[in-house]
């Protein structure tokens, strides 16, 4: 679950301790950059050989790639890892058994193949012999097994476990904290290379689950001597770079690992210092002390006028969509009635937004699910937009020319500026179409999580980015009706509180359909349903905008984003 990337319109106090706020970061940042490490701690040489040690510091040198955190990393734990920016860094220090490639294929990870029994319900994997943890211990089909059953511990309090890992036979009673069950049934080690994985019916997505961080695989013993919590002092994963520097509001310092089953990484070093302003962030590129940086599209005249920068600029499509979320379940929210949220959607100019916000560079989403699910390509209607339409759908709602309406906050992330250019063009559409007010209320990307995983957000801009190519991913894990279950969310991640029964029965079954232009067709079916009904106001498909040094090389990418960086090097 990759949600995503904000600031805007402020009052001369606010705007001041904003500044004041920039400038603190800034100096912090500046610091960082500045040559300040004194020592060198050897990658990934903590005490115990697992995590690093306490208040490591560590010199860089010129094969070294630097590209910011545009927020502080929210855990390193992959059990409970949720936002883009975060599984971006894990990714490069953890790995589970399938991954993905350059061509968007599920390819062997720790597990170099894999069958499918003819029934479609048990997977048997066979591990690489050799594969070791950065404390140096071999990983075998147990690991496996405890990183699984570690996720599904509701002692680890995992808020995606249920969604990525609930088929497998016994884990829904796990996650549950069913009596007498502390063990996930459907796992079973073989012998120390092979394990096999049994799902309660066959299910063509599952494997996808299988890439997400909830599959990745820990170190028992590291986690144990932290009192289980994966710390920056038990961070061992399998992963091509090891945790060498861990100053969460600082600076995060990967090193090669120098026994990846893989060979080792090029790079010696990955140096990712945290980075929360964007004009920061590009400064530090023009300086030469980043060597990738994400672009806002309000800085594209300025790089589009320097020839050097201007050189630079790559554009990578990705599987995301960006939406408005309009919650039924948020305290006083107005969404409960179609009506309104049909009313949203139709009072939203989205060619405008992308034009002025996004400078052209987005594609528009008139969907919820993005190009590129492989063989999905729905002829999907959206809801026009038509300012007068929308007026009579609120009227009958109960507020005419929007009287009666209660003001409305729309919450995002304050580290994007496009986002927030967005929201603003939002606000001043929903005044002029609708008559209604809408306070702006960008937020720290931490606390957005947690008010967005509390569903406590009436109206909010973000974004879904695929965990895998498939439409199960956006519409049955988004958008299925949730209920609780020994009191855990079975579908935790409908942050909107929608609930369809026709659109369960077509994703139902949908999930479970082998007969592959069949399974499509419902999932259309039930896409069309979820449009209409508008929980969410999908706007555009994410396009990145990067800055990258000619200096790096061989970076791999796929419609998910950048892959860990194996191969990437980068010339003195």
């Amino acid at each position: 679950m990759k949600w995503s990337r904000d600031f805007h319109f402020f009052s001369a106090r606010q705007r001041g301790r904003i500044r004041s706020l920039e400038l603190t970061s800034s100096l912090m940042c500046l610091v960082i950059l500045s040559g300040c490490s004194v020592a060198k701690t050897p990658p990934g040489g903590g005490a115990n050989g697992g995590g690093i040690a306490s208040g490591a510091v560590v010199t860089t040198n010129s094969n070294t790639l630097h590209y910011a955190l545009t927020a502080e990393a929210t855990t390193l734990d992959p059990a409970t890892v949720q936002d883009g920016t975060t599984i971006d860094l894990l990714q490069c220090i953890f790995e589970g058994l399938v991954k993905w490639d350059e061509k968007n294929r599920i390819v062997p990870g720790m597990a170099e193949k894999w069958e499918i029994s003819p029934d479609g319900k048990t997977y048997t994997f066979h591990i690489r012999h050799g594969v070791k943890f950065h404390n140096g211990r071999e990983m075998t089909a147990d690991d496996v097994k405890y990183s699984f059953e570690r996720s599904c511990d509701p002692a680890t309090k995992s808020q995606t476990a249920s969604d990525y890992l609930k088929d497998i036979v016994g884990a829904a009673d796990r996650i549950a904290n069913k009596s007498g069950v502390s063990d996930i049934s459907g796992i079973k080690v073989v012998d120390p290379y092979t394990l096999t994985i049994a799902i309660d019916s066959p299910k063509p997505y599952w494997l996808g689950n299988m890439t997400y961080p909830t599959g990745y695989v820990v170190c028992k013993e590291e986690i144990s001597r932290t009192g289980g919590v994966v710390s920056d002092l038990s961070a061992s994963g399998t992963g091509p770079f090891k945790l060498a520097e861990y100053k969460g509001n600082y600076r995060i310092v990967l090193a090669a690992n120098p026994d990846y089953y893989g060979g080792r990484p090029k790079l010696d070093f990955i140096e990712r210092p945290v980075m929360i302003d964007a004009n920061l962030r590009l400064n530090n590129y023009e300086a030469g002390k980043l060597d990738i940086v994400d672009l806002s599209p309000r800085d594209l005249d300025r790089v589009s006028s320097d020839p050097k920068m201007s050189s630079d600029l790559k554009e990578f499509p990705r599987a995301a969509t960006w939406y408005l979320g309009l919650n039924t379940d948020a305290p006083g929210s107005p969404f409960g009635k179609r009506e309104v949220r049909q009313a949203f959607a139709m009072a939203i100019d989205k060619p405008e937004i992308i034009r002025v916000a996004l400078k052209g560079k987005a594609d528009l989403a008139n969907a919820i699910v993005p190009p590129g699910m492989d063989s999905y390509a729905p002829k999907i209607t959206p809801l026009p937009y038509d300012p007068a339409q929308a007026k009579m759908l609120l009227a009958k709602a109960g507020f005419p020319e929007g009287r009666g309406f209660p003001t409305l906050t729309l919450s995002f992330r304050q580290d994007m500026p496009w986002v927030a250019d967005t929201s603003q063009i939002v606000a001043s559409q929903l005044k002029t179409n609708l008559g209604i007010t809408v306070q702006l209320r960008p937020m720290e990307w931490g606390v957005f999580l947690k008010e967005r995983t509390a569903k406590s957000m009436a109206f909010s801009h973000l974004r879904w980015g695929a965990d895998y190519l498939d439409p199960q991913n956006f519409l049955s894990v988004l958008l299925h009706s949730s209920k609780k279950v020994n009191g855990i969310e079975d579908h935790p991640e409908n942050g909107v509180g929608y609930s369809s029964p026709e659109f369960d029965r077509l994703c139902d079954q949908a999930d479970v359909e082998s007969d592959v232009p069949k399974r499509m067709a419902l999932y259309a079916q039930a896409e069309q349903i979820a449009v209409n009904d508008a929980p969410w106001v999908p706007i555009y498909y994410q396009r990145d905008l990067e800055l990258i040094k000619p200096r790096v090389g061989h970076l791999r990418d796929a419609l998910l984003g950048h892959l860990p960086h194996v191969t990437t090097t980068v010339q003195p």
